[in-house]
Formats: C-alpha cells, sequence, structure tokens
C-alpha cells in the first residue's frame, strides 16, 4: 500500500468520531497525503470543509494537488450527493477513507462537455 494511503487511513482512525480531511499533492515527484483540519464546525460528524489557509499554503508549497481525501467514519463507502458535487465543481478526484476497514474508494470528475448534445 502506498503511503499516502497509509497516512490518510492513521488520520481518519485519530479523527474518529469526526471526518478526516486532507489534501494529496504532488512535491519533488512524491505523492504526499496533507492532513488538514475540518472547521465543518457541529457537522465535523458527517461533513467537512478543509480549512482555507491551510488549502492555500498547501497549494503554494506542493508541485500540484492532486486530490481531496476524506473519511466517513461509520464505515460507510458510498460518495455522498455533496461529495460527487464537489468532485466535479473543483475539478479533482475525490478518496474516501473508511477508518475500521482501511479501504479507499476513489471518485474521478465527471469529465461531461456541456457543449455536445
Amino acid at each position: 500500500m502506498e503511503q499516502w494511503k497509509k497516512d490518510a487511513i492513521a488520520h481518519a482512525k485519530e479523527c474518529k468520531p469526526e471526518e478526516s480531511c486532507g489534501i494529496l499533492a504532488i512535491k519533488n515527484n512524491q505523492t504526499i497525503y496533507y492532513k488538514c483540519k475540518n472547521v465543518a464546525d457541529e457537522l465535523k460528524t458527517e461533513s467537512f470543509i478543509i480549512e482555507p489557509i491551510q488549502y492555500a499554503d498547501i497549494e503554494d508549497e506542493t508541485d500540484e494537488i492532486v486530490g481531496i481525501v476524506h473519511s466517513h467514519p461509520q464505515n460507510i463507502l458510498v460518495f455522498s450527493d455533496a461529495d460527487i458535487y464537489s468532485c466535479n465543481s473543483i475539478d479533482l478526484p475525490f478518496y474516501l477513507v473508511s477508518p475500521d476497514s482501511d479501504k479507499i474508494e476513489t471518485l474521478l470528475p465527471n469529465k461531461i462537455d456541456a457543449k455536445k448534445n
């Protein structure tokens, strides 16, 4: 298992019963998981918001952001409608972590060309 996946799973376990969140980025040709603070306030058990300054700092200090990672502490590896919308809106893959089963699911942005009929 890749190191970033191990790090994301460990972070999900640390944050339980709240959702963890993080950023997957490339730095010096390495894929690295960056832990982020979930600022969703009272909704942290069922949603996440990455702290905006952390996002900006990671964007500045890495070569490229390549994904958003979060957990579902209830171990339901199904992306929510909000996850799907966000993935498509920011055009980055989303990774969903199950802290108890050590599994990760991937959601790729939908590349629908709105100009085609």
